[in-house]
């Protein structure tokens, strides 16, 4: 019978009765349950180091091979990088032919519904644009309209603003989470009636700003696509009709907005979302952790399983990790088990200054790698925030031990080459006021006033032509205004040499105002290049650079440039992890923090799960700092009773750590056990 089959058509009828077993080799029992889920919607509340990766490329090639089309299966995550990780290893190891197989952020995903549907999203030509011109915009409506209004901050503003489009909620709720801790007393309240109007206004001419010059702002590209879905049952319809299956990754970073852009698909595709309720840290940004915990009231026809085996950590790292969530009013009905077994107990370390704090870490880095055999990257220091991080860069830096840190100033952030993308901007898009503000200003003679004079006369032209030749009739301009322009918008179709044109043009100028510095800047400029050649067109590049900056700064390693310590903010660390976590100035007013006691029990526990997600990092070896002086500096204070009762190591068991105590710190406190703390006894020590 199968003599006059293709031979192609055997090996694939041979595939699909013999694969499937392939596909599920070295899979546990809970990761092979929900790669093979049969059901129409599923969360999998995968605990840290339980494989979430390998269950979701498991789930797709399961899903490939049993006849799924790759183009018609989408992965999402909330990186570009987690993302294309996930493709590229399906792409390696599927035996179906994945080229074809989508993965992307929401956001691309929504930049590529725009631009493939103009017949749904009709907004023309336009600019996207970042935070940081976003705030910008904001102070220049401040300042042209609301001089008087002496108590509005454009940075505050721009937050609400973001918040209350991510959150779906309105303007007075977003002021009182934002900026008043959720507070809405008598007090409160009179204080939000009053900025209400103003903050109204603002954002309404902020709105009719973004119109007239063809912006998009960041939280436009989801809110513009689910909205308009949400209204446009058709239109929504007719795009999840290219789409069976969705996966999803790090769904507990989700917030209202993107639940309401899958409300659009979850009747009509399968949602196979991985995620942790435990590593929402994400409420600042306005997601929702009640809605990991209420999928399956939210999401029709869903189901939950749960993924408890850790490969990454040793016993004793995810005891103190499950006794931290434990101590929670919330039930995460989660205990991690290690899969390598026993280790070594995670160490608290004592210290009085920062620097005792900083130094030992080096000390500890440099043995690890000269004693130990490790290498500079199997070490990583964790931070709350990236300022709590610059004592360690510093000895690191003089120690000459390479680090990367993530959390810092990115590639795509810096001034030089914000000044280079301004170019490029306006040729994309000649109605972007903000980037002819940057771009004009770095010209000598012109300055802010003259700049918006410039704009002026310059911003209802029809196109580029029409602002080049409006340009040369002002005699005075430098030539190379226009010249660098003209220049790039020759090259729109090859966007590694529109950079290059764009940095001939401007090199001479940027070379002076970076004078101090130059030189070290400049090498950026062949990495932007790099970059630019995988983009497809000037705006598609430009929209790309919003979407997803280049995350580090590094003092690199010349012999091995991937060998270098971590430096992360916990924000910036999920998914990195180390042989060796150092985190630091884990004390009694920091987890919780005052801002997040006055905030209530939800930013508490927000805050709970930012120490769980820094304590799960770590592979073998977890130190844990805490300052003895924050005790001295906080007690008698009126805030001294809630950190003392709330903080989140009270009362740790002791067969859960070992003690140590750095340079002049007092051994006494071990008959407080350590761990443990007895505030009454704490004024007699000596934090000398």
């Amino acid at each position: 019978m199968f003599r006059n089959c293709h031979t192609s058509t055997l090996r694939n009828m041979s595939r699909l009765f013999t694969s499937t077993d392939d596909i599920l080799d070295g899979l546990n029992d809970q990761q092979r349950d929900a790669a093979t889920f049969e059901g129409r919607n599923l969360l999998v509340l995968a605990g840290a180091g339980t494989g979430k990766t390998r269950t979701i490329i498991a789930r797709a090639k399961y899903l490939l091979d049993k006849g799924v089309e790759p183009a018609r299966m989408l992965i999402l995550s909330f990186t570009r990088k987690s993302a294309k990780e996930i493709v590229t290893r399906l792409q390696v190891s599927a035996k179906q032919d994945a080229r074809k197989l989508h993965g992307q952020t929401f956001h691309s995903w929504c930049m590529e519904m725009i631009e493939k549907n103009p017949a749904v999203f009709n907004f023309g030509k336009f600019t996207v644009i970042d935070e940081e011109d976003r705030e910008s915009a904001f102070k220049l409506i401040c300042g042209r309209h609301f001089k008087k209004s002496n108590f509005i901050k454009p940075s505050e503003l721009a937050e609400v603003y973001s918040y209350a489009v991510n959150a779906r909620c309105n303007l007075t709720t977003a002021l009182s989470r934002r900026l008043f801790n959720g507070q809405m007393d008598e007090s409160t309240r009179a204080e939000i009636l009053k900025r209400l109007p103003v903050y109204q206004d603002v954002i309404r001419k902020y709105l009719a700003f973004k119109a007239e010059r063809r912006y998009l702002d960041y939280d436009d590209i989801l809110q513009k696509v689910a909205v308009g879905l949400s209204k446009n049952r058709k239109a929504a319809q007719f795009i999840a009709s290219g789409y069976d299956h969705i996966l999803i990754d790090e769904m507990q970073d989700t917030n209202p907005l993107q639940y309401l852009l899958l409300s659009s698909f979850w009747d009509r595709c399968n949602l196979f979302c991985v995620g942790d309720d435990a590593q929402s840290i994400y409420g600042f940004r306005g997601a929702d952790f009640q809605s990991i915990h209420r999928f399956t009231e939210l999401v029709p026809d869903a189901q939950v399983k749960r993924l408890t085996i850790n490969y990454r950590s040793t016993q004793e790292i995810l005891d103190i990790s499950n006794w931290l969530l434990d101590r929670s009013p919330l039930d995460y009905n989660k205990r991690l088990v290690a899969h390598r077994g026993k280790g070594v107990k995670p160490e608290l370390a004592h210290y009085n200054q920062e620097w005792d704090q900083a130094r030992d870490i080096t000390m500890r880095i440099k043995n690890s790698v000269g004693e130990e055999g490790a290498r500079y990257k199997d070490n990583m220091v964790l931070s709350r925030s990236n300022w709590g991080l610059k004592a360690v860069e510093a000895c690191l830096v003089e120690a000459k031990i390479p680090c990367v840190i993530y959390g810092g100033t990115s590639l795509m952030a810096s001034a030089h080459v914000r000044d280079i993308v301004s170019a490029l901007r306006i040729v994309a898009n000649p109605r972007d006021e903000l980037a002819w503000e940057r771009y004009l200003c770095l010209f000598p003679r012109i300055g802010e006033i003259t700049a918006a004079k410039i704009i002026d006369k310059i911003i209802s032209s029809s196109d580029l032509d029409e602002c080049v030749s409006r340009l040369h009739s002002e005699k005075w301009i430098d030539d190379a205004v226009a010249s660098t322009l003209q220049a790039i918008s020759q090259l729109q179709s090859e966007v590694s040499k529109a950079i290059k044109a764009a940095l001939q043009g401007l090199e001479k100028i940027l070379g002076y105002k970076y004078r101090d510095d130059w030189d070290r800047r400049r090498k950026d400029f062949p990495i932007l290049e790099k970059i630019g050649e995988g983009s497809e067109s000037l705006s598609a590049f430009i929209a790309d650079y919003i979407l997803d900056p280049s995350l580090g700064t590094a003092l690199k390693n010349e012999d091995d440039p991937d060998d270098c310590v971590i430096l992360t903010t916990i924000h910036s660390a999920k998914g990195l992890e180390a042989r060796n976590c150092y985190l630091v100035n884990v004390s009694f007013n920091q987890y919780p923090s005052a801002h997040a006691i006055a905030c209530g029990e939800d930013a508490v526990e927000e805050d709970r799960r930012c120490l769980y997600v820094a304590m799960t990092r770590a592979k073998d070896h977890l130190v844990i700092y805490r300052s003895m002086r924050a005790i001295q500096v906080a007690e008698g204070t009126k805030d001294w009773f809630d950190f003392s009762t709330r903080y989140f190591l009270n009362d740790i068991p002791e067969h859960l750590y070992q003690l140590s105590y750095l340079n002049g710190t007092t051994e006494r406190w071990e008959q407080y056990r350590g761990g443990g703390i007895s505030f009454d006894d704490c004024a007699d020590f000596d934090f000398s």
